[in-house]
C-alpha cells in the first residue's frame, strides 16, 4: 500500500471523523445526575442518540441558572433538558429546540386514606397545596387554594407525610424516586398517587440560533433520537427508570 491509499484510510476511518461537543447539564434526580450511572436516563439517551450520528458528548454540570446562562452565552454547545414554551418566548427567539427528549408527567401526591379527587383545577379550593418555591403553577390564581411553598419537593412531600399540606404536585417521576430514596419504607407506603395528569411537560435539548454550527448538530441529534427510538432503546432506557433502576 502506497502512502496516499495509507492516508486516504486514515481519514475514512470512523475515529477520523469523531467529532465531540459540550452540553451543560444539571441535577434533577432520576433524570439528571452526575451521580448517576451514565449520567441518569435522560443523559443517556442524549449521549447514543449523538453517538449514532458519529458525535461524543462531554458534559459539564452546573447550578441550573449557570447551565442555561452558559448556553446563551455559548461557552457550551446546548443544554440539556429545558421546556421552550411558545416561539414568543425569550427561550424560544434564542434557542433551536430539538424533538422533545423527554415527556413528563405532573400528578398529585397525596396521604392514603386522605379523600382527594381532581377533575379540574377548580377542585382544589380549599385544599392546603405544597408547591416549591420559584415554581409557577398555572392553579396557583384559583380562588380558595392555599399554597405553602418550600425550598424542594422533598420538604414538601414531608410536610405531606407529617400531615402539615394536603395534596403535593410534582413530576411522577421524581416524587416516586424521592420517596423511594429519602424517606423511611413506612413513610412512603402512606403516600399514593391520585387518579389522572394535571400536567404534561416535553423537555428538549436546546442550542443557540446565533452559533452557525447548531441547526446542523440538532438535525443529527434528531436523525438519532428517531434511530434509538425505533431500536426500542428508548422506550427500555424509560421503563429503566420508572422501575427505579437509575
Amino acid at each position: 500500500m502506497n502512502w496516499k491509499a495509507l492516508l486516504f484510510c486514515i481519514l475514512a476511518a470512523p475515529w477520523a471523523r469523531a467529532e465531540t461537543i459540550t452540553l451543560s447539564n444539571g441535577e434533577w434526580l432520576p433524570y439528571l445526575s452526575e451521580s448517576l450511572p451514565h449520567y441518569g436516563a435522560v443523559s443517556r439517551i442524549v449521549t447514543e442518540a449523538f453517538a449514532l450520528e458519529g458525535i461524543t458528548v462531554k458534559y459539564v454540570f452546573r447550578p441550573w441558572p449557570r447551565a442555561y446562562a452558559e448556553a446563551q452565552r455559548g461557552l457550551v454547545n446546548g443544554s440539556l433538558v429545558w421546556s421552550v414554551g411558545p416561539p414568543s418566548t425569550e427561550r424560544a427567539r434564542e434557542f433551536l429546540a430539538s424533538d422533545t427528549v423527554l415527556e413528563a408527567q405532573s400528578v398529585f401526591f397525596h396521604r392514603k386514606g386522605y379523600n382527594f379527587t381532581w377533575t379540574r383545577d377548580a377542585d382544589l379550593a380549599g385544599l392546603r397545596i405544597g408547591g416549591v418555591a420559584g415554581y409557577e403553577y398555572r392553579f396557583e390564581e384559583v380562588p380558595g387554594v392555599r399554597l405553602d411553598r418550600a425550598p424542594n419537593e422533598e420538604l414538601n412531600l414531608r410536610k405531606l407525610v407529617a400531615g402539615r399540606v394536603d395534596v403535593v404536585p410534582a413530576s411522577l417521576d421524581v416524587g416516586r424516586y424521592i420517596l423511594r430514596t429519602k424517606f423511611k419504607p413506612e413513610e412512603a407506603a402512606g403516600i399514593t398517587v391520585a387518579a389522572g395528569r394535571y400536567n404534561t411537560t416535553q423537555y428538549r435539548l436546546i442550542m443557540r440560533r446565533a452559533d452557525a454550527a447548531n441547526a446542523g448538530y440538532l438535525e443529527r441529534f434528531n436523525r438519532g433520537l428517531r434511530k434509538l427510538k425505533e431500536s426500542g432503546k428508548y422506550e427500555q432506557y424509560m421503563a429503566d427508570l420508572a422501575a427505579g433502576r437509575y
